[in-house]
């Protein structure tokens, strides 16, 4: 019983400590501004579409630099990952081919001869959503569509 009582002062003591320094912050804030305790409210990034390079990108500086080739690697090298031949028949089945506008399917190589400026975003086309659109032209591989006219769509 004597240790109990022993304790209870030393208790008590810190129980009035505690409450008195929280009575002390609670009382600061008090005569703060609204300002001062509001929370800021930050927006997050907004996250990048995987399969659409936009324009605000295309147009950051380290990027307008460098050829097309170059640029597209750095924002999105997603794009250009080799999938595997999908026949034994043509060795260039499966590769990525790019259209512009929608047109025409080149060699991904034509990438180094152009620049970002004019594109007004850059969209992937996975293997199955390029032969909907290009048909077997699109020879089972992906295809990357250069876009550098709004209407083209």
């Amino acid at each position: 019983m004597t240790v109990s009582r022993n304790i209870s002062p030393i208790l008590f003591a810190a129980v009035v400590v505690l409450t008195s320094s929280c009575a002390s912050s609670q009382a600061g804030t008090a005569g703060s501004t609204a300002t001062n305790d509001e929370l800021r409210v930050v927006q997050p990034k907004a996250k990048k579409d995987p399969y659409v390079i936009t324009k605000d990108e295309l147009m950051d500086p380290a990027i307008t630099s460098r050829d097309a080739l170059t640029a597209l690697r750095h924002l999105r090298p997603n794009f250009f990952t080799y999938r595997g031949p999908t026949t034994p028949n043509d060795y260039k089945a499966g590769h990525t081919q790019i259209s512009q506008d929608y047109g025409p399917l080149r060699p991904v190589d034509e990438l180094s001869a152009m620049n970002t400026m004019t594109f007004v975003e850059v969209r992937f086309l996975n293997a199955e959503a390029a032969t909907g659109r290009f048909g077997l032209n699109a020879n089972g591989g992906p295809v990357i569509v250069l876009v550098s006219n709004k209407d083209a769509r």
